[in-house]
């Protein structure tokens, strides 16, 4: 099947690509969605792209797979997980035109490997931070509502992005941002957080408000500030989270952190969506998670800079035997990471 070219072009259909699509398919832009799952795009053609949950909504949808792609590319706004990002490349780089501009809404530091392929003058960064899951074909869940912040990586605010944020507006608030790498640090940091909710089983809420596992969250984000603050990153804040609080060194500061940690726990529980993404991927699609291009990315980059983040490590540990079957979810694993974070940090919460 050949679709026409499509000024706008939406690669990965899941719960994010999904979710800010349907928005712009409903305002009437001009738009072609692309996904990998057959039977997924098969839906999407036959009956629409469907939205329940935070916002009940069905938009008629042209869809096709990879290999049906046709150039050359206008914008493509990039939802694949990060681990499937060079695999979306080989077949958008050839079809890439004097327009392409390709704007990264995935977890993890994708840009920089997208504009190895393309050339840093097509990429765009953005930091995605609201709630969606996919439910089945033709079918996403949008957990909540929230906010997408766009920018150049080298800090320009060039003509392009108001463009751009004009087409994510339709569905979440939508800043444009003179430091983008600063916010995708921030989220990759606070990836932690993803992760220890997911092998902790529990929701955001009971796992972020639980006295007992704050100190080895607070330790956990505070490994990977020290990370960005080694790499000379300005760290910015989103919604509850703060990541510059989360690394204490007095009583009074450690009460501040906990704060923070209820503050977030309290801003998940009107929400539709209340365990992360990476728990569905343990949990409900028995897959692999991106714990690599996350956590695994902050742990490298500390390691470059001769920056220890042990708890991290044993937290990556355990996800990824609970990827092959070899442990199981709960609340032991985060006595597990505390029993570690008292062993490392017997002073305070974290590092200083």
């Amino acid at each position: 099947m050949t679709l026409p070219v499509a000024p706008i072009t939406i690669y990965g259909a899941g719960a994010i690509g999904g979710i800010v699509d349907a928005h712009m398919a409903q305002a009437g832009e001009d738009l072609l969605f692309v996904d990998k799952v057959a039977e997924h795009v098969s839906a999407m053609n036959a009956r629409g792209l469907r939205i329940t949950g935070s916002k009940e909504l069905t938009v008629p949808a042209r869809a096709c797979v990879p290999r049906d792609l046709r150039g050359p590319l206008g914008t493509v706004f990039l939802a694949v997980k990060s681990q499937d990002t060079q695999a979306a490349l080989d077949t958008i780089a050839p079809l890439a035109g004097p327009d392409t501009v390709v704007v990264s809404l995935q977890n993890g530091m994708n840009p920089p490997a997208i504009a190895a392929r393309l050339g840093a003058e097509r990429v765009v960064g953005a930091f995605v931070s609201f709630p969606a899951d996919w439910q089945g074909p033709g079918h996403i869940e949008q957990g909540g509502f929230g906010n997408i912040w766009i920018g150049e990586m080298d800090g320009r605010i060039s003509e392009r992005l108001p463009r751009i944020q004009r087409l994510l507006a339709y569905s979440v608030k939508a800043h444009i941002t003179s430091n983008i790498v600063g916010y995708l640090w921030s989220k990759q940091v606070d990836c932690s957080l993803l992760f220890a909710q997911a092998v902790g089983d529990q929701t955001f809420a009971d796992t972020f408000s639980n006295a007992r596992y704050q100190p080895l969250l607070v330790a956990l984000v505070g490994e990977g500030v020290g990370a960005a603050l080694a790499a000379g990153v300005k760290l910015e804040g989103f919604g509850a989270f703060e990541p510059l609080k989360m690394r204490p060194r007095t009583p009074a500061e450690e009460a501040e952190a906990r704060a923070v940690l209820d503050r977030f726990a309290d801003s998940t529980r009107s929400q539709v969506k209340v365990r992360s993404g990476p728990w569905r991927d343990l949990a409900v699609r028995k897959r692999p998670t991106e714990v690599d291009h996350m956590v695994g990315w902050v742990i490298d980059e500390g390691r470059r800079r001769r920056i220890a983040l042990p708890l991290n490590e044993e937290l990556v540990n355990q996800v990824k035997e609970l990827e092959q079957g070899r442990r199981s979810r709960g609340p032991h694993n985060l006595d597990e990471l505390e029993a570690l974070r008292a062993k490392l940090y017997p002073s305070s919460m974290g590092p200083h």
